[in-house]
């Protein structure tokens, strides 16, 4: 499975917001097709359209993103 995290900095200095999207799109070998411009295109919109309540306050600006990819391995506890 992979994932974007993403985060963004907020008006108290030293926080940060984090905004997780499950299930990323992929090609056919599953790897993810998501590009930098459109990471950088919805964190833009993200902070532009002031959606989301932080305790921090709201988002000033983009600290990093990452695409994070996960497996998984059944375990028997039988």
């Amino acid at each position: 499975m992979h994932k974007l995290v993403m985060r963004f900095l907020t008006a108290a200095e030293g926080k940060y917001f984090t905004l997780t999207v499950d299930d990323l799109k992929a090609d056919a070998n599953g790897v993810p097709t998501v590009t930098d411009a459109e990471v950088n295109a919805l964190m833009n919109l993200v902070i532009a359209k002031n959606i989301f309540a932080s305790a921090n306050g709201n988002l000033t600006g983009k600290k990093d993103a990452k695409i994070v990819t996960t497996d998984t391995n059944t375990v028997d506890v039988a």
